[in-house]
């Protein structure tokens, strides 16, 4: 069906009106929530390093810090993963348990740091072991969601008790002072 120019110049102002309407949508709505929204934080944009801190009477305590290494920034929430290894970069017995504390979301900037407490004993469990099968060097930390692990040297000797570190949600911040 052909228009006659009296229907086109009908179509013009609406088809101009709802245009405008359309790029003045655009223009208040901004960017989406998702496109302004921080990225997660995975090991490209992680360091990571462990600090013992105070301990006593066969407990031992530490603290895993990743810290923020790009430009940008990144949210993480809840626990890391953590599996010991020796000297030839195998598999030490490591049990994380999970302590009940509440998993916040983190946003992290720049240069600034989340952590995780860890805790473990240093004294044989009833009928367990006196010495630890295998001491470990190292230490493989899997932030939270991420396929891959960050690696650091582990210096805090042995973890007894088949390897039961109690470790906490992670929280902003660099830990207690070590």
């Amino acid at each position: 069906m052909l228009l006659g120019r009296r229907t086109l110049h009908l179509l013009t102002p609406v088809a101009l009106s709802a245009l405008s309407a359309v790029a003045l949508i655009g223009i208040t709505a901004g960017p989406s929530q998702a496109a302004t929204r921080s990225g997660w934080a995975d090991t490209s944009s992680l360091s990571v390093c462990v600090h013992g801190l105070d301990s006593g009477a066969g407990q031992r305590y530490a603290t895993v810090v990743l810290m923020i290494k790009t430009h940008k920034t990144v949210r993480t929430q809840g626990y890391a993963g953590l599996q010991l290894l020796n000297s030839r970069g195998r598999d030490v017995p490591t049990q994380v348990v999970r302590d009940r504390g509440r998993a916040e979301l983190i946003t992290l900037k720049p240069v600034q740091s989340a952590y995780t407490r860890l805790h473990w004993a240093d004294v044989p469990a009833a009928g367990g072991p006196t010495k630890a099968e295998k001491h470990p060097t190292r230490l493989e930390v899997t932030p939270p969601d991420s396929l891959h692990h960050l690696d650091t040297p582990w210096k805090l000797g042995d973890v007894l008790q088949k390897g039961r570190i109690d470790i906490t949600p992670l929280v902003k911040g660099t830990g207690p002072a070590f």
